[in-house]
């Protein structure tokens, strides 16, 4: 699977499987999937304030589509992307509310059996600003689509804003639509036995930290360099901790 290290471009094209690695501070990512299944992962190292947009359609395709977001920078993001008859889109999210993030996902179910699942991690620290809108449209004549969120945020400390908007417009009774969303602070008792057991609070943080943010190791041996992905992702949450 192909890796690309955005640094320059202002616009890219995605048109087929690949690891996106973004390292600039505005990028526009255009979708163009076509008659085949594809995983994509978009991971910011960009290590300063980024302003992410990607949009375009799934035609005939089943699609996965990964973003990792972890660094303790301002985001504003905005994804559109609409998903045409038979085909299906699977979005996994996790984000690391650190500064100020604005996040908006805006999803169609454009045609006739077509499929949306999206799943977020958000975990918002002290002083985070993070909002996030969840929007899964289903357009009049899409119909036996499905159209599903789940999303699940923990807050730790005082973060001065954790807010995520979960909407469902449904425009035909054929479907299925569904949207869940959880959301809670660290449980004293599990920080009280981990302080128990010999780790502090920034320790005790930091494994909770990982086992909540870092996917499985099997969602990084998809992707080329995924291992690099994966110590990098870990290495971000150890310099957050530590602050």
């Amino acid at each position: 699977m192909p890796k690309k290290i955005i640094e320059d471009e202002r616009e890219v094209l995605i048109d087929s499987s690949m690891t996106v690695i973004l390292k600039n501070d505005k990028i526009n990512l255009k979708y163009d999937l076509k008659d085949g299944d594809y995983k994509i992962l978009i991971y910011n190292d960009h290590k300063g304030d980024l302003v992410l947009s990607d949009s375009g359609q799934i035609v005939n395709s089943s699609v996965q589509i990964n973003y990792l977001q972890l660094d303790a920078c301002d985001l504003k993001q905005e994804s559109k992307v609409f998903v045409e008859k038979g085909s299906s889109l699977n979005v996994n999210s996790t984000y690391l509310g650190t500064g100020k993030k604005d996040v908006i996902y805006d999803l169609y179910n454009n045609g006739s059996d077509s499929s949306i699942d999206i799943y977020n991690n958000i975990v918002c620290l002290d002083g985070a600003d993070f909002s996030m809108d969840c929007i899964g449209t289903i357009i009049k004549g899409a119909k036996r689509s499905k159209c599903h969120q789940s999303t699940h945020c923990l807050t730790i400390d005082s973060p001065k804003r954790a807010r995520v908007l979960p909407v469902l417009n449904i425009d035909e009774n054929d479907v299925e639509a569904s949207h869940s969303l959880a959301s809670g602070t660290i449980d004293e008792e599990i920080l009280f036995y981990m302080n128990s057991r010999g780790l502090d609070k920034k320790e005790a943080l930091n494994l909770i930290l990982k086992s909540y943010l870092m996917p499985s190791d099997d969602y990084y041996e998809a992707f080329e360099d995924g291992r690099q992905i994966q110590e990098s992702a870990i290495a971000k949450v150890d310099q957050i901790c530590s602050m």
